[in-house]
């Protein structure tokens, strides 16, 4: 979900919270990726044969069980590319639910502040890991001043 060079200028605080979110979703990536990584090619594949097939031979009944095939891989390459986009859809959700879930254990930030940073999340969610950034660097700030 993160890559090193998103986490190497971080400070440990964050990275540890980060690092806690991409165990909770890391079997879902793997899910995803492998859907990603065969969807892809049979699409490729079931899109430029199917192309070609009708550019060169035309329509005819007897040439109609290759466009079939073609057609199957092409549903089967479209059925995993949904299937991983939902996934991705349930990986944002992990970690949504996390990051909200971690806000209301804070103790150290008032009650607040806490609604402030969850409202920002849930109403903007593609800032969603900016307003948690936010919200553990005021959190970790107010552990060393007391």
């Amino acid at each position: 979900m993160f890559n090193n060079n998103t986490m190497e200028n971080m400070p440990s605080f964050i990275e540890r919270e980060l690092e806690t979110i991409t165990e909770l979703v890391k079997p879902r990536i793997k899910k995803s990726s492998k859907y990603m990584m065969i969807a892809i090619p049979l699409l490729g594949i079931s899109i430029v044969n199917l192309f070609l097939l009708f550019v060169t031979t035309g329509w005819s009944l007897d040439t109609m069980i290759a466009p079939g095939i073609y057609a199957l891989v092409g549903a089967i390459g479209a059925a995993l590319f949904r299937e991983s986009k939902l996934t991705n859809k349930e990986i944002r959700k992990i970690g949504m639910k996390h990051i909200i879930e971690r806000i209301n254990k804070s103790e150290h930030v008032d009650d607040d502040a806490k609604k402030k940073y969850i409202k920002n999340i849930k109403s903007q969610p593609k800032f969603g890991l900016q307003t948690f950034i936010n919200f553990l660097t005021e959190e970790h700030q107010s552990l060393m001043d007391s």
